[in-house]
């Protein structure tokens, strides 16, 4: 048999026969390292199908957070996509990686060996290292201790409770001042530009014991190499995912690589210079404190692990690299979202059970910015399962924490900025159940070791920020909150400005404790609280506080005899136009103390506001309610001019004899009241229905009896609120873009929408279709929507003659080979269905899309009439011309013979012309539309006549934020509204 060979392989040499060899082995091994036995009673992982040599990466776009967020809904919280070469095992939902880091934390505690992770820290990062478990945790366990003893470590006065808050609050206050003098000199300022600086400083006194000045070029220079680190990483590196790609010189690769160097040597010359001063009697900051553990590692002979002095510097590096970087990342997001918020003296640590507002903004900064969309990649140290799929041995993974963090399945609302679901049912704690839920700093055995640092220096750096200064936007210049994708996310970079907050309180709670005593208020304590009216009763400038009597809590009668806010949680203070006095009981024990509001006619302290923030409330026995009494005018003219008018003699004077008969029935009194604007707000607050309801019926309302029990509480039949109707005002402009076209239209009812440039919709048309809204839904809704437009432009399918006789009115369809060309035949075939006479005008092409096909094949089933020529239209005038002939993608198409044919055609026919969505350029429209129709949003149309519609295309809310549009809907109750030009 192998004789028999001989000739056929006589003919091929033998460096052809190894190569080809060689190939077969390749492709075996190939075939077989891509080939995964699935163990019996474990499934595969499901996921995208990959393209050879790059995989999914073109699926995963600029935004992968975004796209693996869509992917997760598709094949669930587990799923495999293939980077180049390598397999990636994506986690998603909380509970799925809560099972896959904690409770099987050993099996996902590896990181793999990727290309860039070797350049980092010189390959010995404590985050990024591929060190086996043992030595990792060694280094993780001593970078912890380091830090935990230092930041404890007590403050050098005893203002601070330990050096960390010494730290963060004396460079939260010069960075105060920094930002009040680039203020006075320049106007504005860039917050990320400063905040950063000032929390390298922070990091920067913890690691080396020192610290720089704001214009230090050695620390502005490390500040913009994190940055650019940040970048790159972010970016990825295809040497990574496609190994060969590891010998081709790359540019990206040789600036990470520089980047990563002269981090190193910037740290590797401070930890020289801490190793040539150490001494152990004094340690002066983390790095001495990981000599020390080194050093007493190095004399205990029991000890098996030493870490080396090379790997000191990596721990150092680890923590001032990202020590940083994260924090102020989240501290520039934080001063994007500001809310307001309002302290006095400095804050410190201790403050935070007395903040929980703040503490809930900076959890919902977290979840909603999600700053950190990815972990780290983790890695698989060996064969494992998870919730029934099988992931084998060095198997990367990636855990989203953007999709836990925006989980509609976790989080109410999830786009949406909501810090008070962080807050219990009263808002006076912290719900520490959803807190946990948030994912930033990662989870189980690769958690990240700085987290409790970072939080408490986020809240301390936010709350001497928002105490101190008032951010405000640059006139004109709308924030851009669209994040840039990076290892940390960053905001785009812009400018603030910033005013200092006026330092009063102390002044104003001085005066309160001598004049406003007595006086009725009204205290806006924010959406969480409420607002509360009452009689201020006491107030104490030492303790910051003041109390209400009587109080009334959004418009409903406290069970309360007293309240008492903080000077800090108060947003609003403002005094009401009435005057409290309190009657003292005449004599016998059961004499009850019950304060009434008089006149006033006299207070001049009325409309005082002052601006402090939000907490809390304290208990006391109920006590008697408030009577109210008829207010007066605190500028009485006695007569008239109304009376005056009266006295007027006309008509022999029969008018003045009627001045008895109206006095009689008018009182005297009656006019001098006109001049006074009721009181609303103040009556309102203090008005008690149900007190009323029941004198009205003849009973008495247990509420005015403060010394009946609970028990005897007769339930109340009214409520303040029952018939108020709540109105909001109106925001015209709840259609935002990212990318304007140019034109804006508004709706009958005045709300704005924006048109956008054709490559935004076109993207927001691809997002919809990767959530399931697929072309031929899409076709199915606008050629429902556009007939019925047609059908209301047309008077209905069937019209009388003049004979009384029914007369189906005809439509002309002109469509192109295309995806419009499909949405027009969609329409036709609609509009025959309701007996309207449909003629349809479609070229012969050569080549059509499927969807035209498609639509073409289900048209011919309505028996309506198709032309392939011009010279087969009618001559005579028809009801309707529909035009669909405009390609978005192909706009030469209009310089044809067939296009340029119809639209002679259809400019000739006296019918009128619905467009529906045209293609929009800045040259003339060569067909003459009356009518236009958009689809979802519309596009700049140029100036002409035609009216313009909108169509409703089932386009979802969260499918606009994807692509950048803040989307309100702007249809009501039906799917085609007009637009007018605004």
């Amino acid at each position: 048999m192998g004789l028999m060979m001989l000739p056929f392989i006589g003919a091929v040499s033998v460096s052809e026969s190894l190569v080809a060899m060689i190939t077969v082995c390749l492709v075996y091994l190939i075939i077989k390292f891509f080939h995964t036995d699935i163990p019996e009673g474990l499934r595969r992982l499901p996921g995208p199908k990959p393209l050879p040599i790059i995989g999914n990466v073109l699926e995963m776009g600029s935004k992968p957070y975004l796209s693996l967020t869509a992917m997760s809904k598709r094949y669930g919280h587990i799923f495999q996509i293939q980077i180049g070469m390598r397999p990636v095992v994506v986690l998603s939902g909380s509970e799925t990686v809560r099972q896959a880091l904690v409770k099987q934390g050993e099996e996902f505690a590896g990181r793999p060996d990727l290309y860039t992770f070797r350049f980092i820290n010189d390959g010995k990062s404590l985050a990024f290292s591929t060190d086996q478990a043992g030595i990792w945790r060694a280094r993780r366990k001593l970078a912890y201790s380091a830090l935990r003893s230092f930041s404890n470590l007590d403050g050098t006065t005893p203002e601070y409770s330990c050096m960390l808050e010494e730290h963060i609050c004396k460079e939260g206050e010069y960075l105060i001042q920094q930002l009040n003098n680039v203020m006075k000199a320049d106007g504005s300022f860039d917050p990320f530009r400063h905040i950063v600086v000032s929390v390298a400083n922070v990091i920067c006194g913890m690691c080396f014991g020192r610290r720089y000045d704001h214009d230090d070029q050695e620390l502005l220079s490390l500040v913009y190499l994190s940055d650019e680190f940040g970048q790159v990483a972010g970016s990825g590196n295809p040497a990574d995912f496609i190994p060969f790609l590891q010998i081709l010189p790359s540019p990206t690769m040789k600036k990470f690589m520089d980047i990563n160097d002269r981090f190193n040597n910037f740290v590797k010359k401070i930890v020289s210079e801490h190793y040539a001063s150490y001494d152990k009697d004094n340690i002066r900051d983390i790095t001495d404190s990981l000599i020390d553990h080194c050093e007493d590692r190095k004399l205990d002979e029991n000890s098996n692990l030493h870490v080396s002095d090379e790997k000191i510097v990596g721990i150092v590096n680890d923590l001032f690299g990202a020590g940083f970087d994260t924090i102020s990342t989240g501290l520039s997001w934080s001063v994007m979202y500001l809310e307001k918020v309002g302290l006095d003296r400095t804050p410190v640590l201790s403050d935070k059970l007395n903040l929980p507002l703040l503490e809930a903004f900076i959890l919902e900064l977290f979840r909603h910015s999600s700053f950190l969309p990815f972990t780290i990649p983790h890695c698989t140290t060996k064969d494992t399962s998870l919730n029934g799929y099988f992931i084998p041995k060095d198997t990367c993974v990636f855990i989203n924490q953007w999709q836990i963090n925006h989980d509609p399945e976790l989080w109410k609302e999830p786009s949406s900025f909501i810090p008070e679901r962080f807050l219990d049912t009263d808002g006076t704690e912290v719900n520490k159940v959803e807190g946990e839920k948030v994912m930033i700093f990662g989870l189980g055995k690769r958690r990240c070791i700085g987290e409790v640092i970072a939080r408490n220096e986020v809240y301390l750096f936010l709350a001497i920020l928002v105490q101190k200064l008032r951010f405000h936007a640059m006139p004109g210049e709308p924030l851009d909150m669209t994040p840039e994708y990076g290892l940390t996310m960053k905001h785009k970079r812009c400018h603030l400005r910033a005013t200092m907050r006026v330092r009063n309180e102390q002044i104003t709670l001085n005066r309160m404790a001598t004049d406003w005593v007595g006086s009725v208020v009204s205290i806006n304590c924010g959406v969480t609280l409420g607002v509360y009216q009452g009689e201020v009763s006491s107030v104490d400038h030492a303790s910051q506080t003041i109390s209400l009597r009587q109080p009334y809590h959004n418009g409903i009668r406290c069970p309360l005899p007293e309240v008492t806010f903080s000077a800090m949680d108060i947003k609003t203070l403002k005094f009401l136009e009435i005057q409290s006095t309190v009657k003292k009981p005449s004599s016998g024990r059961g004499a009850a103390t019950e304060p009434s509001f008089i006149p006033s006619g006299c207070h001049g302290q009325s409309n005082r506001v002052t601006h402090p923030h939000v907490t809390s409330s304290s208990s006391h026995p109920s006590i008697a309610p408030i009577t109210i009494l008829r207010r007066c005018s605190s500028n009485s003219r006695g007569v008239t001019q109304a009376t005056q008018r009266k006295t007027n003699v006309r008509n022999g004077g029969a008018r003045e004899l009627m001045r008895p008969k109206d006095d009689e029935c008018f009182r005297a009194g009656t006019d001098e009241l006109m001049d006074t604007d009721f009181d609303f707000e103040g009556n309102l607050a203090l008005f008690d229905k149900a007190a009323v309801f029941s004198q009205i019926d003849g009973t008495t309302c247990n509420r005015a009896q403060p010394h009946s029990s609970q028990g005897d509480h007769k339930p109340l039949s009214y409520r303040h609120d029952e018939n108020i109707l709540e109105v909001k005002p109106v925001i015209y402009r709840q259609i935002t873009v990212p990318e304007h076209g140019g034109k804006e239209y508004c709706t009958d009812s005045g709300l704005v929408v924006p048109s956008v440039p054709y490559e935004l919709h076109k993207r927001l048309l691809e997002a919809a279709e990767r959530w399931g809204l697929s072309l031929e839904r899409r076709l199915e809704t606008i050629g429902v929507c556009s007939s019925q437009m047609a059908l209301t432009l047309l008077g209905g399918p069937n019209r009388l003659t003049p004979k009384n006789v029914h007369q189906r009115p005809t439509v002309v369809l002109l469509c192109g080979p295309h995806i419009q060309g499909a949405q027009g035949i969609s329409c036709g075939r609609h509009l025959a269905n309701h007996e309207v006479e449909v003629i349809l005008f479609l070229p012969n092409f050569v080549k059509m899309q499927e969807s035209v096909t498609s639509e073409v094949h289900l048209y011919s089933r309505t028996n309506s009439k198709q032309v392939a020529g011009v010279k087969d239209l009618p001559t005579s005038p028809v009801d309707l011309v529909i035009n669909c002939m405009g390609c978005h993608e192909n706009p030469t198409l209009r310089e044809q013979t067939w296009y340029q044919s119809a639209a002679n055609w259809a400019n000739q026919n006296r019918a009128p012309v619905l467009s529906i969505d045209p293609a929009v350029s800045g040259e003339h429209q060569t067909v003459e539309a009356k009518w236009t129709l958009f689809l979802g949003l519309p596009l700049p149309l140029s100036e002409t006549e035609s009216r313009v519609y909108l169509c409703d295309i089932g386009i979802p809310k969260l499918v606009f934020q994807e692509v950048g549009i803040s989307y309100h809907s702007p249809f009501g109750c039906k799917f085609v509204i007009p637009l007018h030009t605004a």
